[in-house]
């Protein structure tokens, strides 16, 4: 029994063996080669081909993060780190009054930035009713800033996706410039005095 039970044994170990030996002759022993690994995410590498931050354009240097870090393959959950690496005076101020967790999350610190610099949806309306198509600016190029503007003053007003929300905007703003300067003044702070 005792002697059955120790040939099965050395016959198992054997097949193993076996199996392992044609792996290593055909190359796919456990591990892979370390050239097919991609190497580790560094935060160091990653900030090299991030352009400098522009607090006079933050939208653009959003866009520009975020397809630089897509078309990088920097991971997702890394973005904010890559990020914080490029602020400076009044967004890094503003960072540091953020907590920690705040900090870790990209989304919450693409919201924040804009913030920091008090633009709010009225200046993206004003940059949006005030663009004009500039001398060395070809039509595509103009096509491209406009509807950043746009997207940008709705989702701030919630109401990019809602057409009802839309309607009410453009007949409010419509009425604000109808109506004499105090009065609009007067007027504003009641609406704003009117949300919740």
């Amino acid at each position: 029994m005792e002697l059955e039970e120790r040939e099965r044994e050395f016959c198992d170990r054997q097949h193993q063996l076996e199996l392992r030996r044609v792996k290593l002759e055909a190359g796919l022993a456990g591990t892979e080669p370390a050239q097919s690994r991609p190497p580790p995410f560094r935060v160091d590498t990653a900030v090299k081909p991030i352009p400098k931050f522009n607090e006079h354009d933050i939208e653009s240097f959003l866009i520009s993060f975020e397809k630089i870090a897509e078309l990088n393959a920097f991971p997702k959950d890394k973005y904010a780190a890559v990020l914080q690496a490029h602020l400076t005076e009044k967004a890094l101020e503003f960072f540091t009054k953020l907590s920690v967790q705040q900090c870790q999350e990209y989304n919450t610190l693409k919201e924040a930035l804009p913030t920091a610099y008090s633009i709010v949806p009225e200046v993206y309306r004003k940059r949006f009713r005030g663009m004009t198509m500039n001398h060395h600016e070809t039509f595509s190029e103009f096509t491209f800033r406009l509807p950043t503007q746009f997207k940008k003053w709705f989702e701030g007003k919630k109401a990019y996706d809602k057409i009802e929300r839309l309607r009410e905007l453009f007949m409010m703003e419509k009425f604000q410039n109808c109506i004499d300067g105090h009065l609009r003044i007067a007027c504003d702070y009641w609406i704003k005095s009117q949300r919740p």
